[in-house]
């Protein structure tokens, strides 16, 4: 491939590796930094929230992160065909980001477990009693639990072997994604003190990928959400 090709979409598959590489370590920072604070007992004055809310605004953003990934493909695709690129003008051009976009939701499933995981043991204390009662007297806590579970089998099938298995039934699963990331929102918003504003970056940017997937399903445009053969 000669010189002129060499835009930023083809260095970008061709350095795909380095740039996995990058988000898996970018992805992960949150998770060393919260790991800093606790260990150097500077987690604040009330502990447990900064690990609740921590933990749990990262599931959140890596979630919609994750979802911003077919979006931003097929405007990719869009603009290289618009300004006449050499190189990105097929969907499959843009298939490092599909790939890209496993390891994403993966970490955003990893932020969610730990998420549970401080709250069932550090707030709710492993007991089964306190978690009956959250369940039925806190909505914003069975709204939590009802994202997790439907996460589970988002995580369980990210790998090409689920792709195969599944065939069709593999894209129609993971549209959970969009329940889930509403659920995970009230989820959020709601354990929010009155005049609380912290979800509504995420809030903003979920409206705007619906907005977006609502468009595109209206055209028919549903290839870009998985890879494209190679040509």
């Amino acid at each position: 491939m000669d010189a002129p090709a060499r835009n930023l979409a083809w260095l970008a598959k061709r350095h795909f590796g380095k740039i996995r590489l990058a988000s898996f370590l970018l992805a992960a920072s949150p998770a060393l930094w919260l790991g800093t604070e606790y260990g150097a007992g500077a987690l604040g004055v009330n502990p447990l929230n900064r690990l609740l809310h921590f933990s749990g605004s990262w599931a959140l953003t890596l979630l919609l992160v994750t979802l911003a990934v077919t979006p931003v493909r097929r405007l990719s695709v869009w603009v290289a065909q618009a300004v006449h690129a050499r190189y990105g003008k097929r969907v499959s051009d843009w298939n490092w980001l599909v790939r890209l976009r496993r390891q994403l939701g993966l970490f955003a499933f990893f932020y969610a477990a730990c998420h549970l995981a401080i709250y069932v043991t550090l707030d709710a204390g492993l007991d089964g009693v306190v978690l009956r009662e959250d369940l039925s007297e806190r909505p914003f806590v069975l709204l939590g639990w009802a994202a997790f579970v439907l996460l589970l089998p988002l995580a369980a099938t990210s790998n090409q072997a689920s792709m195969r298995a599944l065939g069709s039934a593999w894209r129609k699963l993971h549209l959970l994604s969009y329940p889930i990331a509403i659920l995970a929102l009230a989820h959020y918003w709601l354990q929010m003190k009155v005049g609380d504003s912290a979800p509504l970056p995420q809030s903003a940017l979920l409206a705007l990928l619906l907005a977006v997937r609502a468009q595109a399903w209206r055209r028919g445009e549903r290839g870009p959400g998985v890879e494209a053969k190679e040509r």
